[in-house]
């Protein structure tokens, strides 16, 4: 066995970086989930009232009629608070430039000392499965228009929370004018939900991987890398 006591002193610095990032990332996890709003939600699914006001409706069909009429929807006992903190968290999680980004561990997953093993394969598997979602379309359209989950998510983080997009952030004020706000935070909140269950799993996986080197080391010298 070897340990990383062992390594050239670059490699041993190069990799105890990597290792003190999964356990900043999965210490910024643990903090998520003591966040009220993953509380609040974990477990529950939130439920949107909406109302339509000087509604018009037309009958287009034997079955069928269309509506017409101005949408209010909200979700009660919103709180503005729980979600701020939440998000405060979350977007290290996809901000590709922090270094506990999704896309910044796909890179300590892809290091050399980590090949041989499986660990690659289920942390990009679990990646894939999230990045599938995003791009899924959204149970909320405009007008005949499908958007992604991913698009929605975006807007709400970088354009009414972050407040770091000044197009998005332009959507966003739409959005609240237009009486739609409910169904636009049931769509987030559900992503969030499938969000951190993924940042779970991958806690898990860096777990299983620090507990690993800790305790036996490397099987062989990890190889050096070129620059």
């Amino acid at each position: 066995m070897i340990t990383l006591n062992d390594l050239p002193a670059d490699q041993k610095a190069e990799i105890t970086t990597q290792l003190d990032v999964l356990r900043e990332f999965n210490l910024k996890v643990d903090r998520l989930e003591q966040t009220g709003f993953w509380k609040r939600y974990e477990n529950e699914t939130p439920n949107v009232v909406m109302k339509m006001d000087d509604l018009i409706m037309e009958k287009t069909g034997d079955t069928s009629f269309s509506m017409l009429g101005r949408i209010h929807s909200w979700i009660p006992e919103f709180n503005q608070d729980e979600i701020d903190a939440f998000v405060l968290t979350f977007r290290l999680f996809t901000q590709d430039n922090d270094r506990i980004s999704l896309r910044r561990l796909s890179r300590i997953y892809a290091s050399d000392w980590l090949q041989g093993g499986n660990a690659q394969e289920c942390f990009e598997g679990a990646r894939k499965q999230l990045n599938d979602h995003l791009d899924s379309a959204a149970t909320v359209m405009f007008g005949d228009t499908a958007v992604s989950i991913r698009f929605i998510a975006d807007v709400v983080i970088y354009g009414g929370l972050a407040h770091t997009n000044e197009e998005k952030s332009k959507i966003f004020q739409s959005w609240s004018q237009s009486g739609v706000m409910g169904l636009i935070w049931a769509e987030f909140f559900a992503y969030a939900r499938e969000a951190v269950d993924t940042l779970k799993y991958l806690r898990g996986l860096n777990a299983a991987l620090l507990e690993g080197v800790e305790k036996h080391g490397f099987t062989a010298s990890p190889p050096v890398t070129s620059n």
